[in-house]
């Protein structure tokens, strides 16, 4: 078995996701101590504005930068790989310079009338670099993931965060205390010094692997027909990410509105927005640690086997991306919705938060099978499906969002009803559209449904069994029973035989 398997790349994003995160909750708790609560605010004040920038180019370009490397890849055709690459670079770098530009002229405008935050100015100045990085190193991970080799952009995505935590506390120790629209500005400028870590890392292994002749020019040979690629696949896929952003900053803006028509007070509307979007959805989406590396790993997958015109293989792999996201999604839905008291008094210190979590729990499964789903679809060239599946479901979100909310009979509840049925809508549409292209997905119901739900009852059953014996207090009863019930899980997923050993073997060794 080769060490670029589907299998294999996927397990070692699996692991670069999980070190990528932990460092991000160890910096983010760490800056917080050093830059205040005030601080903090101001650096999340800018975010989305950096967000909505960075959209636009890292999106789409790298998703059609990966399925067309890997198309061409598949056909031998190295030539143009290259040339792909070259063409993404030069688009990703005009239309990341114009949105800088852009900010960078309007950034007192943004502060003073939209942000209401003159402090947030020399922020905003400080992303404005930041742009063309982050858009320059998405574009070369997507090459890296169309040719299957995922160490580069793995490696590359840890440097980023170290040299960017090493920076960040590193200047504001040395710096001492500073006013926090300076503090902010450092945290901000930590953004450009670990994305230029992370390219400079990329590019040296592009130049290390790669020959080039000194006369090539990507320009030659059809560039417009490539662009005209690229932003087939693009477009859609970018106009889903621009929505979902838009849709974060509206829900931001809207529902402590609403909720305020509803009878609640300013105070208590920001907290329960802030519980549900700033507690609830980080252990919601904690699946997408997997299934994100699924999706990376799938797109140029399945675009290589559509090349060959492997339906065979593109079954199978689909397949086996969806039986690993059940396998993840199945007990932490349980988890959530049987044990989110602890979870929330543990992690967050707030009892009711556990509400929220045990009542969208149900959305773990979908959103992961979601994710996955569409990763196969953009593979297979159905991006524009899963635009309008997004925005089907999306605009009952906000059905509800604009109805129900204000309306004191459901205030609150309103949102979580809409995103629920949204969530089913979305999930529901994209599994219904995978299953037509590919007509019959490999999974059985037994070994891949019944097998992980009966190992997650027993799972539960042993968490709880657990954590009412144990007399270490409520930090560690509750640290020590979820990993005892995540032992018992993957000890019974392999005793049913849902995963066989034979598999782990196939992930690790070679032919």
């Amino acid at each position: 078995m080769k060490k670029n398997s589907f299998l294999y790349g996927t397990l070692l994003l699996v692991v670069v996701n999980f070190i990528v995160r932990f460092l991000g909750f160890f910096y983010k708790v760490v800056l917080s101590r050093m830059i205040g609560a005030e601080g903090v605010g101001l650096f999340h004040l800018v975010f989305p504005v950096l967000m909505i920038c960075i959209t636009f180019t890292t999106a789409g370009l790298p998703v059609a930068v990966s399925k067309l490397v890997a198309h061409h890849m598949s056909l031998g055709n190295k030539k143009s790989s290259y040339r792909v690459l070259a063409l993404a670079t030069i688009t990703g770098v005009i239309i990341s310079t114009f949105f800088a530009f852009l900010l960078f002229k309007n950034a007192r405008f943004i502060s003073d009338k939209l942000l209401k935050s003159p402090d947030s100015y020399y922020s905003l100045l400080g992303i404005c670099p930041s742009i063309v990085l982050i858009t320059l190193s998405s574009i070369f991970r997507g090459y890296y993931y169309g040719i299957k080799e995922m160490k580069p952009a793995g490696t590359s995505q840890v440097l980023e965060q170290l040299f960017r935590i090493t920076f960040v506390i590193g200047t504001l120790y040395l710096l001492g205390p500073v006013e926090t629209k300076y503090a902010a500005l450092v945290a901000v400028i930590g953004i450009s010094v670990g994305e230029l870590t992370g390219f400079i890392w990329l590019v040296y292994n592009f130049k290390k692997t790669t020959r080039l002749r000194r006369n090539y020019s990507p320009l030659m040979n059809r560039p417009l027909f490539y662009i005209g690629d690229m932003l087939i696949i693009a477009t859609p896929i970018t106009i889903t990410r621009l929505i979902a952003v838009l849709m974060q900053s509206l829900n931001a803006l809207l529902i402590p509105q609403k909720l305020q028509l509803a009878g609640y007070s300013y105070v208590e509307a920001m907290k329960v927005f802030g519980k549900i979007t700033g507690m609830a959805f980080p252990l919601l989406f904690l699946p997408f640690i997997v299934t994100s590396a699924l999706v990376i790993n799938i797109i140029p997958n399945v675009s290589q086997e559509m090349a060959y015109k492997n339906l065979d293989n593109i079954r199978l792999k689909s397949g086996l991306a969806m039986k690993m996201t059940l396998f993840v999604s199945i007990p932490l839905f349980a988890l959530f919705l049987t044990f989110s008291e602890p979870i929330c008094t543990v992690i967050y210190n707030e009892h009711d938060v556990s509400f929220y979590l045990s009542f969208l729990s149900y959305t773990v499964i979908l959103w992961s099978l979601h994710h996955t789903a569409a990763g196969v679809l953009h593979g297979m060239g159905k991006q524009v499906v899963t635009t309008i599946n997004y925005l089907i479901g999306i605009s009952f979100q906000l059905f509800c969002t604009f109805y129900l909310v204000p309306n004191p009979r459901y205030g609150i509840k309103g949102f979580l009803y809409g995103f629920l049925i949204s969530s089913v809508i979305i999930c529901t549409l994209n599994v219904i559209s995978l299953k037509f292209f590919i007509k019959k997905m490999s999974i059985k119901f037994i070994n891949d449904i019944l097998k992980p739900i009966i190992c997650t009852c027993l799972m539960i059953t042993c968490v709880k069994f657990a954590y009412s014996n144990l007399q270490m207090g409520l930090v560690l009863n509750t640290t020590i029973s979820i990993l005892f019930g995540f032992l018992v899980y993957m000890a019974s997923i392999l005793i049913t035989g849902s995963v066989k050993i034979s598999t782990l073997k196939y992930v690790f060794t070679k032919k």
